[in-house]
Parts: C-alpha cells; sequence; structure tokens
C-alpha cells in the first residue's frame, strides 16, 4: 500500500513523530522532506533483494541525500526475512554494484535488524542494505518512511497527489515535511 498520507489520520504521526524527524536531520540536515510512505509485507518465500543503496551514486561522505526508517510491524528475524545492513558503508564511496561480485549474495560485514515489533529503524540510505528471504509462513510486515533532501525529487510527488482531506487534516510541520 503506497501514499499513506493520504490513507489517513492514524498514519500522520509516521512522518511527524519528533523523535522520527530528529534521527532524519541527524543524517539529512534540517532540510528535509518526505520522499515517501509505504507498507511493506514480505510474503513467504519471498523479500530477498540484493544489497542496494537507495540513490542511484555513490555520494560523498556527509553530502547524504536520503534516509531511511523501517516501522516493524511484525518482529524482525533471521527467519522472517529481517532487514540486512552493512555498517559502514554509507562512508566508503562505492556502492554495492560497484565494490561487490555478486550483491545478491550475503557480505561477511552485515549484520541483521532483529528486533520486535514496535520497534522503528532509521539509516541513512546510502548504507548498503537489503531484506532477507521471508522462511517463515507468515508475513513479515513493516512501514517504510523514506525522507530526502529537500532540493531532491520525491518518490512519491505529494504537491500532485494530495488530497484536500488530508491538507484540512495536517498541521503546518506536516504540510512542510511533505512540502505542500
Amino acid at each position: 500500500m503506497a501514499n499513506l498520507p493520504n490513507k489517513g489520520e492514524v498514519f500522520d504521526i509516521l512522518y511527524t513523530h519528533p523523535k522520527l524527524l530528529s534521527a532524519i536531520r541527524h543524517i539529512l540536515g534540517d532540510e528535509l522532506k518526505l520522499s515517501s510512505l509505504n507498507f511493506r509485507s514480505a510474503k513467504a518465500g519471498k523479500g530477498a533483494p540484493k544489497l542496494h543503496v537507495d540513490w542511484p551514486e555513490a555520494v560523498e561522505p556527509g553530502n547524504n541525500k536520503v534516509c531511511n526508517s523501517i516501522w516493524l510491524l511484525d518482529d524482525f528475524s533471521a527467519a522472517n526475512g529481517a532487514t540486512r545492513v552493512v555498517p559502514g558503508t554509507h562512508l566508503c564511496g562505492q556502492t554495492p554494484d560497484e565494490a561487490m561480485d555478486d550483491p545478491w549474495k550475503p557480505h561477511p560485514d552485515q549484520a541483521l535488524v532483529e528486533s520486535p515489533a514496535g520497534t522503528v529503524v532509521v539509516f541513512n540510505s546510502h548504507l548498503w542494505h537489503g531484506g532477507t528471504d521471508n522462511q517463515t509462513d507468515q508475513p513479515r510486515r513493516a512501514i517504510h518512511n523514506y525522507f530526502c533532501a529537500r532540493d531532491q525529487i520525491p518518490q512519491t510527488p505529494q504537491q500532485e497527489l494530495i488530497q484536500q482531506e488530508t491538507l484540512d487534516r495536517i498541521s503546518e510541520g506536516a504540510r512542510w515535511e511533505l512540502d505542500v
């Protein structure tokens, strides 16, 4: 399910929570906006994209363009396809495609984000990351909240898609974060 800001008030806290915004600002600075807010469910036997970054090319350390958060609706475990990250790679100046022979394979330094439901994980989206296979018979559900620097084009163009009902409901701060 995509474009959650237009799906109801229950989703507003997912992009306006002060602690979340503080963490995002730590990575992107004050000039940020919501790029997309989507629900994802890794189905049984699925969910293992290759290691990747959420930007078309590597950036100089500190020149961050994107930041991601994952709101865990289910426990994340090795069995159900937890997200994998490779610590420190946001500083290496390369993408996994440039540096690895096969970004689909496990990286020797990767770590799994194994946490209970209710956890919010925030990471620099220039960090190498990807899912792993969900080996259970249950879906692994999460909400992906993706922010970008304010001068970038968002994945979900709220200026085109925002509904009047949403505009009537949200605060000025939320309007700023959605760039509407």
